[in-house]
């Protein structure tokens, strides 16, 4: 009877060891993959940022080299000549356009300020071509044969006052792009020293 006892409990502490070891093999592999996806979703969100800056980058150093240095330099609307528009309808902005939903998981305020910058990017962007098109119209006033004064005085109002508004919303859009060149580099900074532990404020 001893014998059958000692082999039951015997049999029962294998079970009750094999089910214990089974759940902790278990939970050990649960907390591995956790950690992967933690891995995997840090390496996301670096590529994000390296990405979103390399394209912010790029735009604000085509329309600085094409309009912002001479807008930044000049006084007088007939002074400023363009040497080619950024149309915010091309596919300058295919990182941010094809990533949006991804910017959820960054904090409020940083989803905010980078949502802030592109849309006044691409706003700023459309206004430079209404612009143009307003410096078409006044040259074509100013060219007819046969010139309607008030005509021409009311489109030159309004060409040298968009010009004013140009140059305020240059240093708008200029502060937002710079601000958030630098948060994106302060992000891919901190990704890269945790490089598999990568903590943003989400």
């Amino acid at each position: 009877m001893n014998i059958i006892l000692a082999l039951i409990s015997g049999f029962g502490g294998a079970l009750v060891g094999a089910f214990l070891s089974g759940r902790v093999i278990a939970y050990a592999h649960y907390l591995k993959n956790q950690k992967l996806e933690r891995e995997r979703e840090a390496r996301t969100l670096l590529n994000l940022f390296q990405a979103l800056k390399s394209e912010l980058d790029a735009l604000w150093s085509a329309y600085q080299a094409l309009v912002g240095e001479e807008l930044e330099r000049l006084d007088k609307a007939e002074e400023l000549t363009f040497a080619g528009i950024i149309s915010a309808s091309q596919h300058y902005f295919g990182v941010y356009d094809n990533s949006a939903q991804m910017l959820g998981i960054l904090d409020p305020d940083s989803g905010k300020r980078l949502i802030d910058t592109y849309v006044n990017l691409k706003l700023y962007f459309d206004e430079l071509n209404a612009y143009q098109r307003l410096n078409c119209k006044h040259q074509d006033v100013r060219l007819k044969s046969n010139v309607n004064l008030y005509e021409a005085k009311e489109v030159r109002q309004e060409y040298e006052n968009f010009f004013t508004y140009l140059k305020k919303r240059h240093f708008q859009v200029k502060g937002l792009v710079l601000g958030t060149l630098d948060m994106l580099k302060e992000f891919i900074s901190l990704g890269e020293q945790a490089r598999t532990s990568v903590t943003f404020k989400i």
